[in-house]
């Protein structure tokens, strides 16, 4: 389900009133368009695959997260996933952790700055244009924002921007 206004740090009569939405208002329209290219992209792509930053409101069975909860995508036992695949979901975590691990060993045995250039550069630029084109199609005024209890999954696949 998207965000509402008020989540978004709108009043009722679409006034900022949350400190994201001040800080908009404080650094202005350019300075702060690049701190969300550089917040959602480098920031916000770990935050969510960690659960901390936009998993959504809703668990795999369609149950509603208690407050506070979190969902990620490492935890086998995260209510993301049935519990059918937890062992792939170990495997895929392990999996992760192998690789930052290697990467680690590479830095240490070549040095931080050809890892960086072979991999993480390449990987952040893979990752900025996922995120960049899924936030466009997330955040264009045209895409219609339904409630709760208007929102159903073909509606949501249909009003999609990259659809005809």
């Amino acid at each position: 389900v998207p965000t509402t206004g008020q989540e978004n740090g709108l009043g009722p009569n679409g006034e900022r009133i949350n400190f994201y939405a001040a800080m908009h208002e404080t650094m202005g329209d350019g300075a702060f368009a690049a701190w969300q290219v550089f917040s959602h992209c480098v920031l916000g792509w770990p935050l969510y695959l960690m659960g901390l930053a936009s998993t959504g409101r809703l668990a795999n069975d369609g149950t509603l997260l208690a407050e506070g909860e979190i969902i990620d995508h490492f935890r086998p036992s995260s209510r993301m996933f049935p519990a059918k695949i937890r062992a792939k979901i170990m495997m895929s975590t392990l999996g992760v952790f192998a690789g930052i691990g290697y990467l680690l060993k590479l830095s240490l045995e070549y040095g931080f700055l050809p890892v960086f250039l072979w991999y993480t550069a390449p990987y952040m630029w893979t990752n900025f244009w996922l995120v960049t084109y899924t936030w466009l199609q997330h955040s264009d005024p045209s895409v219609p924002q339904y409630g709760a209890d208007q929102w159903t999954w073909v509606k949501g696949a249909l009003s999609t921007i990259d659809r005809p």
